[in-house]
């Protein structure tokens, strides 16, 4: 029984329809990221104004900077000194027998203040903090008590928003600061420990080339991964609709977009101060 094969037209129409549908999502999702990071930059530039109102609540600033910093550092602490570890053992595998190891404390304390210890540590943080900050605001959102402040005459971006982004920008870089100090810590203790290396040659190399230069790098990422999480966070929060779904999809979309936008600004940052 002979095969009877398609048509050559109905084929191209088959793949004709494929590719425009593609096309039309990946359009999608290309207007959703311009939608989003657009809203971004404004509610940004609005809140700015907000700011220095915020320190007129510091019984709110201080109740965000425990629950958002203070409680974020079992997890830095964790994360950091496996950091440090890995790199160690990565560059040692890396410079066996073309390296000298005086260098290893060099190429770890390099690593991790000019890319691991900022990106790192914002890409936990923006599960930590930015989930966080999506959550409360559409859980507020969706019963009903940002309506609320706003007929009481409250404006939210002053009491709600100002004092997370205050304490997600000035959290940062104190978070970020501890994760690169843990990290080098982690690196010579599996050095020391694990790789038959002295602390001498450790630390040798990591004060032979050190450049304040590199910690001003580290905290200039730290301070705008901090305001990236924090405003989306609040973004996506804000925006939230649709119940208990609208407050998962609300987190979701906070750590993925915070997640994309840290490697984009981390990419920019690094392009133009190195």
């Amino acid at each position: 029984m002979a095969i009877k094969l398609p048509s050559p037209l109905l084929f191209l129409e088959a793949v004709g329809e494929l590719a425009v549908r593609w096309i039309k999502r990946v359009g999608n999702y290309l207007l959703d990221a311009l939608s989003t990071i657009g809203g971004a930059f404004v509610l940004c530039w609005r809140i700015v104004a907000f700011i220095p109102k915020a320190f007129k609540n510091p019984n709110e600033v201080m109740k965000q900077a425990m629950q958002l910093g203070v409680s974020s550092m079992p997890l830095i602490f964790v994360t950091s000194l496996f950091v440090g570890m890995v790199a160690a053992v990565s560059a040692k595998y890396q410079f066996r027998d073309m390296v000298p190891l005086k260098y290893l404390g060099t190429m770890v304390t390099k690593l991790v203040l000019l890319e691991l210890g900022p990106v790192i540590t914002a890409l936990v943080m923006s599960g930590r903090i930015g989930s966080s900050i999506a959550a409360q605001i559409a859980t507020m959102k969706e019963k009903e008590e940002i309506d609320a402040m706003e007929v009481l005459g409250l404006d939210p971006l002053r009491y709600l928003a100002a004092p997370r982004i205050l304490v997600g920008v000035l959290a940062m870089p104190v978070l970020t600061s501890i994760s690169c100090f843990l990290s080098v810590v982690g690196g010579w203790g599996v050095c020391v420990l694990g790789l038959g290396i002295t602390s001498y040659t450790f630390l040798s190399g990591t004060r032979m080339f050190f450049s304040p230069y590199d910690v001003f790098v580290c905290l200039i990422k730290a301070l705008v991964f901090g305001l990236l999480i924090s405003v989306l966070g609040y973004y996506h929060g804000i925006r939230a609709s649709g119940g208990a779904k609208g407050v998962g999809e609300a987190t979701m979309k906070s750590v993925v977009s915070s997640s994309v936008m840290i490697l984009l600004f981390d990419f920019l940052i690094a392009f133009l101060l190195l």
